[in-house]
């Protein structure tokens, strides 16, 4: 696991935690909560490949049709293709391209050429550390529902 790096709440000013995850390195796709913004991680591997729809687009954002697929978060909010990371202290939406700042001055790859995607569908997500947990990150990971249920929907929209 990566290290943690700073970033900077462009609404609040405070700063936060946090680790880019490479999805492609790490074979997931992901999601952001539509209220909390905690990412959660979906698997390539194991048995959820035997009742998830195709995926069109590997190793970034979710496609739609796996949002009902997913337990809901914590807080309430869902999983969500559009969602994206939120602020821990003050819960407002990071912007993409606020958060380019601090992840190409901290990234080694950006000095060779390598810039941030600038949103939050491509192949880099977002991670940030749990306030209330510190060195624990605010991620789920292979949130799917009930095995069962899932191959039900599934079968029902082949």
């Amino acid at each position: 696991m990566s290290t943690f790096q700073k970033g900077v709440c462009e609404h609040c000013l405070r700063e936060f935690n946090y680790q880019l995850w490479h999805a492609g390195f790490s074979d997931f796709s992901y999601a952001y909560c539509d209220a909390c913004g905690l990412v959660a991680t979906l698997s390539y591997q194991g048995i959820q490949k035997s009742f998830t729809p195709p995926i069109t687009a590997a190793y970034r954002e979710i496609d739609i049709e796996f949002e009902s697929l997913l337990k809901p978060c914590n807080c309430g909010g869902s999983f969500r293709k559009g969602a994206s990371p939120c602020c821990p202290h003050c819960g407002f939406k990071i912007s993409a391209k606020s958060a380019a700042s601090y992840i190409e001055a901290k990234a080694p790859g950006t000095s060779k050429g390598w810039r941030w995607q600038r949103d939050w569908s491509g192949l880099y997500c977002l991670a940030i550390e749990d306030p209330t947990k510190p060195g624990s990150l605010r991620c789920k990971v292979d949130p799917y529902l009930d095995l069962e249920l899932c191959r039900r929907r599934v079968n029902k929209n082949l």
